[in-house]
Order: C-alpha cells, then structure tokens, then sequence
C-alpha cells in the first residue's frame, strides 16, 4: 500500500524571491494536470490563497503581473503554461479587496482580459477572480460590475453571471437581489436586440452562462426569482425562451419548486 504524502508548497519563499521563480515556475507546470480534462484546482486555490492579504511585496506583485499578463500565443486552453496565468489572473482578484487604487487599477484591465479572452479557461478565471472579490466584500463587487454593465459585451456580461452564481455570495437576501437584477437587465437588452450578434459565438457562450445562472439566484429567492421567469417566459424571443427552459429543467429547480416550475412550463405551452 502506497501512502500519499501531502507536499507542503513553500509560496512564502519561493514567490518573494525571484531566485526561487524558476522552482516555483516548473512544481506548478508539473502539478498543473495539464493537459487533461481538469486543471489543478486545490493547487490553483493554495496559490490564490496567498494573496488574499494587504502587506503583498513588490516582488511578489511583479510574479503576479507577469504570469497575469501572458499573451493567448503562450498557451492555449489545455497546455500547462497556461495554468500559470490561469491561477494569477484568479490571484488578483482575491488581492483586489486588500489593494491600493493603483494595484486595483491594474487588476481591472487584468480581470476585463481575462473576460475576454479566447480560452475558456481564463475566462473562468476572471469569473473566480471576480467571485473572491464578492467574497470580501460583496458591495465592492456590484460597485464593480456597476460600472462595467454599461456597454459590456457577451462575453463580460457572461462573466458576471457567472461569477454571481456562487452560493457563498447568496447568503444575503440583498445580495440576490441584485443578481436577479443585473441579469434581468442582461435578458432584457437580448431581448430588445433583433440583431444577429457581431460574434454568435461570444453570444452562444453568454447563453450558456444564462442557461443555468438564473436557477441559481432562483433557488436561493424564489418569490422574486419566479416571477423573473414567469415575466421572461412571456417573451416571443426564441433565444429567451430557451434560457428560460433550461433553468427550469434545472434539478435545484424542479425538485423543490415542482408546482412552479410545471405552471410556467404550461404557460410556456399555451403560448
């Protein structure tokens, strides 16, 4: 029988010392599961882990700003070089609440990057970078999004659902609340769009994102939550409808909620 010994990662060293980076730079390549299925995340989370404090050193910003900015042409969605900046772009958002202005200001492009980039990875990343934000603290988290919502495209408003859609973060009536808001506002501009997105892509992946966000926010407010559905489920917008059904079919949904979910089901039928 093989005993699985638990490796303690020494961050503390080897990321405040760039005579270590290149250590450091090969354990997490090598431990990154990639490529492959899954990436590492308990390795993702300890890295991410270290971050989250006020008193981070200049050097260890520098790591974080250097994996963080990696251009798309360094690796794509499944190779390991990719898991470096995967984790860093998820680092700076648990570093953004202990922040200065300045730092912030840097993380925000890093984050809106991370939005809107290529691999479906870092796209995930910047959604779990936003999630540690909320975490801290919620209300810089709808400050943020606040001020990006104006103008977002498909793949940002993407990240924001899905960042929403985080139980930690609905444990606050008010804060579901305004989930259920911001993606009622995301529903309604698709809605009043007859045009066929510049990038179907980009709006496939938002769609994606929808299809399942709102049973979550459902799920933790059901009176506000329904009647969100109900209203949306009264649209002649295909693209709507659909959303709408899949968060039906939801299990988190249709196990607790049955009698809801089959009358909106019905309407859905009559139309």
């Amino acid at each position: 029988m093989t005993l699985k010994v638990k490796v303690i990662v020494p961050f503390q060293q080897w990321i405040n010392d760039k005579a270590h980076w290149g250590q450091l730079t090969d354990y997490m390549l090598k431990e990154s599961h990639l490529p492959g299925p899954r990436a590492n995340l308990g390795l993702s989370d300890s890295f991410t882990g270290f971050f989250c404090k006020s008193e981070l050193t200049d050097t260890a910003w520098e790591l974080l700003n250097f994996w963080a900015n990696s251009s798309e042409a360094e690796g794509d969605t499944n190779e390991p070089l990719m898991f470096l900046s995967f984790c860093a772009v998820r680092a700076c958002g648990a570093y953004y609440g202990y922040a200065g202005e300045d730092r912030r200001g840097v993380i925000r492009h890093i984050l809106k990057s991370g939005m809107n980039d290529s691999r479906w990875r870092m796209r995930e990343a910047a959604a779990m970078g936003l999630q540690s934000i909320g975490e801290h603290d919620f209300t810089l988290l709808s400050q943020l999004l606040d001020t990006w919502k104006l103008g977002a495209n498909p793949l940002e408003q993407r990240a924001f659902v899905a960042a929403l859609a985080h139980p930690p973060l609905l444990k606050v009536q008010e804060n579901t609340l305004y989930c259920l808001s911001l993606a009622s506002e995301i529903m309604e501009g698709i809605a009043k769009s007859d045009a066929i997105p510049a990038d179907p892509e980009h709006f496939r992946v938002l769609s994606k994102g929808l299809e399942y966000s709102l049973s979550v926010f459902v799920a933790s407010e059901p009176v506000a939550g329904f009647a969100m559905l109900r209203n949306f489920a009264q649209s002649k917008d295909a693209r709507i409808v659909k959303i709408v059904k899949s968060n039906l079919g939801k299990a988190r949904l249709s196990k607790k909620y049955g009698s809801q979910v089959a009358d909106i089901l019905l309407e859905l039928t009559m139309k």
